[in-house]
């Protein structure tokens, strides 16, 4: 072991004290400077790059060596059963090393432009603005998003592609689709493109719904804990270059399809980085249909004032809207 100032048995004593929160400053140092000396890198091929796994799996050669521990439980577990489930404890505290090694290079993020990335499978994913994108270490074929991103999943029939979000599950082979799953929107959508998707409700795990191409499925939130979120399922209507509505961000335009102020207002948040504050309730059912490109928020509100009566004000980062 690579840390002298503990022999296997000292170290899976010390394991087992923290499991019980009885460890002192001295000793969670001592588990600390341990850990900190285990291959996370991925240099060894018998370990998981960058992620707690590998800690596991070395703590896995302790059997050899390590007496167990007396049991207390009517139940068997191995010695290093117990050192790994330590290590667990250990890798969901908040010491910044064992973060910085678990999360590095697995997630995306894409805050002020749009950004594309292909995926360690072959996948092609877009992210739209204020958005990201979780992978797992050692499943490239699962991942967690909370925001909007397009993907072109790359076909694999023996390991479907899922896609996890707050509200709703997503699983697929080989298709191209687009999800919108912003934390504090009102709804969460999904349009299938091309090929075919599978949808899991989070609250109703039972229900399996499968969508048609150029078709989306429309999550509407519930605050009541009694009522179950609904959903709605509506067909998207291609333009005249084959292209939907709903993936034209991936182009750098901001589109709004017959939707109220207030819907707009949240989209026109996220694309510009400012926060409108729409101060007269009745402004915000009014409904606007337009395409934006390369505009900046001023000319979008200027354009928008040409369909509907409205005054603004704008004030650094903050856009006042009055009658």
């Amino acid at each position: 072991m690579e840390n002298n100032a503990l022999n296997n048995k000292q170290l899976l004593l010390l394991l087992e004290k923290h499991s019980r929160n009885q460890c002192t400053e001295a000793e969670l140092a001592q588990i600390r400077e341990w850990y900190e000396q285990l291959d996370v890198s991925g240099e060894k091929s018998d370990t998981l790059p960058g992620s707690p796994e590998a800690a596991v799996l070395k703590a896995a050669g302790w059997q050899a060596v390590a007496p167990a521990p007396p049991v207390r439980k009517p139940f068997y577990l191995r010695p290093w059963s117990k050192a790994a489930a330590a290590v667990a404890l250990i890798a969901g505290s908040a010491w910044g090393t064992i973060y910085h090694y678990q999360h590095r290079s697995t997630s995306l993020s894409a805050d002020a432009s749009v950004v594309q990335h292909r995926l360690p499978d072959g996948t092609a994913v877009w992210l739209n603005k204020k958005s990201k994108l979780t992978c797992y270490p050692g499943d490239d074929r699962t991942v967690s998003l909370e925001g909007e991103a397009f993907f072109d999943v790359a076909k694999n029939p023996g390991h479907p592609f899922v896609i996890h979000t707050a509200r709703m599950d997503i699983t697929v082979l080989g298709t191209s689709f687009n999800v919108k799953a912003y934390k504090n929107d009102v709804s969460d959508e999904t349009l299938l493109v091309s090929g075919a998707v599978e949808i899991t409700l989070r609250e109703q795990q039972s229900s399996k719904i499968r969508l048609r191409p150029n078709e989306k499925i429309i999550l509407h939130t519930s605050s009541s804990k009694q009522h179950p979120a609904s959903y709605e399922l509506k067909n998207s209507v291609a333009n005249h270059d084959s292209t939907l509505n709903e993936t034209l961000w991936r182009e750098n335009k901001l589109v709004f399809s017959h939707e109220t102020f207030e819907q707009i207002a949240v989209k026109m948040e996220r694309w510009y980085g400012v926060n409108i504050h729409i101060q007269d309730p009745s402004l915000k059912k009014l409904l606007f249909t337009a395409i934006f490109e390369n505009e900046t928020v001023d000319q979008t509100l200027t354009a928008l004032q040409l369909s509907a009566p409205f005054h603004y004000q704008i004030n650094q980062q903050d856009i006042f809207i009055t009658k």
